[in-house]
């Protein structure tokens, strides 16, 4: 392995410690969210809904059952289409810094994750400005809409009115 690939190594590995240590430290201090549904009535959301996709991104990834107090943090995941590898946490985090609907702790990952990995810096600047001129998502009741058809709520957030649903 050359000393770029290592030092890059490195840095990816320092990052995912914190993802895996120090985020969910600094998540205690955070009032824990209301969550109606386990994993196993998610799977049986009709298909096509948010739930229903949730459901298969978690079984993808051999979830047993949601992480308590991420929920949502993991729906998201799938609404944004944003793996949950350092690189997509990075961009979840990105996105959800320019929506301001970022945690105390998912803006201080994106601060320090941005410092260790500069060269993610386009790839962030793109999902910050999604975000930016996305519809703000800090308020969704996200257990709510887990029935709604995922495309629908991709093309809310988008704010493309051509897919909206007519109310």
């Amino acid at each position: 392995m050359s000393f770029a690939a290592t030092v890059r190594h490195v840095r990816m590995t320092a990052l995912e410690w914190m993802i895996v240590r120090a985020v969910p430290i600094l998540n205690r201090f955070r009032l824990r969210t209301e969550w109606q549904h386990s994993l196993d009535e998610v799977r049986h959301f009709p298909a096509g809904s948010w739930g229903a996709y949730l459901a298969n991104f978690l079984d993808a990834r051999q979830f047993t059952d949601f992480l308590t107090n991420y929920e949502a943090h993991d729906a998201f995941h799938t609404l944004l289409d944003y793996d949950t590898n350092v690189v997509g946490e990075m961009r979840l985090q990105a996105f959800m810094v320019g929506n301001r609907s970022a945690s105390f702790a998912g803006r201080v990952l994106f601060v320090l994750g941005s410092l260790l990995l500069p060269e993610l810096w386009p790839q962030l600047r793109h999902d910050y400005l999604r975000g930016q001129h996305s519809a703000c998502v800090g308020h969704w009741q996200v257990p709510s809409l887990l029935s709604h058809n995922i495309e629908r709520l991709r093309a809310q957030l988008a704010g493309r009115v051509d897919l909206m649903p007519f109310s």
